[in-house]
């Protein structure tokens, strides 16, 4: 893989225009959550299984805050015979109703492995199920993973770059990255630092987080470096960072600790990526991830309930105090980022450069007062239907309206890639914008307007299909 491919995504840009009438009403999304158990039916065991950093702090969390919702109380943890495996009990003050969770953090593999099994009922993953697996686990009969209910999206996280807080390295670009964790770079001299020899810590080739990063820093092109420490437990990872002067490792934004995170800069002239709340929300930081809790065809009723309570309002506070990016819409309190260039963000040559000025000029005036809100609604190549999650985030925007927004006006704009013809591109984000806006008028919300821009403000530099993926999207403004 080039170095200039390493960890940069991609972005969509909109072109404005008014709403199309023409366009048919779609049939109102489903509702969000559906009929849950009744408190006093809360009670037996669930067993959890997987990603390492969702195990250990997110799963208990939940749990906790599942049972306190079901008028369970005085939560008791008792350690298992590994470090990574933990059981909460909680008990009904009234009767002898009790829940059992039993939680094993071995990685995201052991998710799917522990399912296909019949050794857990919900498997934790800080990844998303790979094609093989899926193949796997339906040729057993066990489980369709991509089955509606199966799999579900429950949070945010992101993997960070994390250095000694005593280096005075900030932030590296992806190719510096990639060279430190292959073991190219041995020095810290060699990027400006002190003339110190470089220690590598990663997670063990089980982890989403070793999975992810060696996805997106290495693909077929290299590896980790063989002299890096490999631990399991994301906290001991940071730990040994924190305290260790040459250090670099990489974990979880969930288990950073007493270690400093590194910004990623790109090559494209975007401007540096940092993982915070928001933009791991908006899925632009580059290092940005789904947390799923995937379930098994033949599901145990609390399994089913314990999952539908972690995707709803409820469960936000817990999965934000574990340190994790809940689901619930951020305002942004920065101001609209300055338009990168050209150069930065390549357009087809068919592109005048008068049709460029003009749909910067629409997006400015649009989006001029306003600021963005985490929402942001993405789409597949050349389409503007909506998937389930993007369903899902209007009807938390729905919420966050009633709840947050009363009073304040929505302005959507849609972005796309920079892939095809710009005219087309432009066309094709209003569809999406528009598409967008019906869908929220069945919802009972009435932006006041709606506009796309195609491939003008990319978010990535588009480099790969993940980062065009992240570019064709919709934006939702405030003001």
């Amino acid at each position: 893989m080039k170095s200039s491919h390493v960890f940069l995504l991609g972005l969509v840009c909109v072109a404005a225009r008014p709403v199309l009438a023409e366009a048919k009403s779609p049939t109102p999304p489903p509702p969000l959550h559906t009929e849950r158990l009744n408190p006093d039916q809360r009670g037996g065991v669930v067993r959890l299984s997987g990603a390492n950093s969702v195990g250990i702090q997110l799963g208990p969390d939940l749990l906790i805050a599942y049972g306190a919702e079901g008028k369970l109380k005085a939560p008791r943890e008792e350690q298992g015979p590994l470090p990574e495996e933990r059981t909460i009990v909680m008990q009904a003050s009234e009767t002898s109703r009790m829940l059992r969770g039993e939680v094993k953090a071995h990685g995201s593999t052991s998710a799917f492995n522990d399912l296909m099994a019949g050794r857990s009922d919900i498997g934790l993953s800080s990844r998303r199920v790979t094609l093989t697996e899926t193949k796997t686990l339906a040729a057993s009969r066990t489980d369709d993973m991509l089955r509606s209910g199966n799999e579900n999206f429950i949070s945010l996280d992101s993997v960070a770059f994390i250095v000694n807080r005593g280096n005075p390295i900030r932030a590296l670009s992806a190719a510096q990255l990639r060279d430190l964790m292959s073991g190219t770079t041995t020095r810290w001299s060699e990027l400006g630092g002190p003339d110190k020899p470089v220690s590598i810590y990663a997670h063990d080739d089980k982890s989403g987080t070793y999975e992810m990063v060696q996805q997106k820093m290495f693909g077929n092109g290299g590896t980790l470096s063989k002299t890096a420490t490999l631990l399991e437990s994301s906290e001991d990872l940071a730990d040994a960072v924190a305290s260790d002067p040459n250090a670099i490792g990489l974990v979880g934004t969930a288990s950073i600790r007493n270690a400093q995170p590194l910004s990623i800069t790109s090559d494209c002239g975007l401007p540096p990526a940092e993982p915070t709340a928001f933009q791991v929300k908006t899925e632009e930081y580059p290092l940005s991830r789904r947390v799923y809790f995937y379930l098994a065809d033949k599901r145990v009723p609390l399994a089913d309930d314990f999952v539908r309570f972690a995707m709803s309002p409820a469960a936000q506070p817990s999965i934000e105090n574990a340190g994790f990016v809940g689901l619930n819409p951020l305002l942004s309190t920065d101001e609209p980022k300055a338009m990168p260039t050209e150069a930065a963000s390549p357009v087809p040559p068919v592109a005048s450069s008068e049709a460029i000025a003009a749909q910067r000029q629409l997006l400015q005036e649009a989006t001029a007062g306003a600021r963005r809100l985490s929402v942001t609604i993405r789409f597949d190549t050349a389409k503007a239907t909506l998937d389930g999650n993007g369903l899902a985030d209007l009807e938390r925007l729905q919420h966050w309206m009633q709840q947050s927004g009363a009073g304040q006006s929505l302005t959507l704009v849609g972005h796309s890639s920079s892939d095809g013809n710009f005219d087309a591109n432009v066309a094709l984000s209003r569809r999406r914008a528009h598409e967008v806006e019906v869908r929220l008028h069945a919802l009972g919300l009435q932006p006041s307007a709606s506009l796309g821009v195609g491939p003008i403000r990319p978010v990535a530099c588009e480099t790969t299909a993940e980062n065009g993926y992240l570019n064709r999207r919709v934006e939702v403004w405030v003001r």
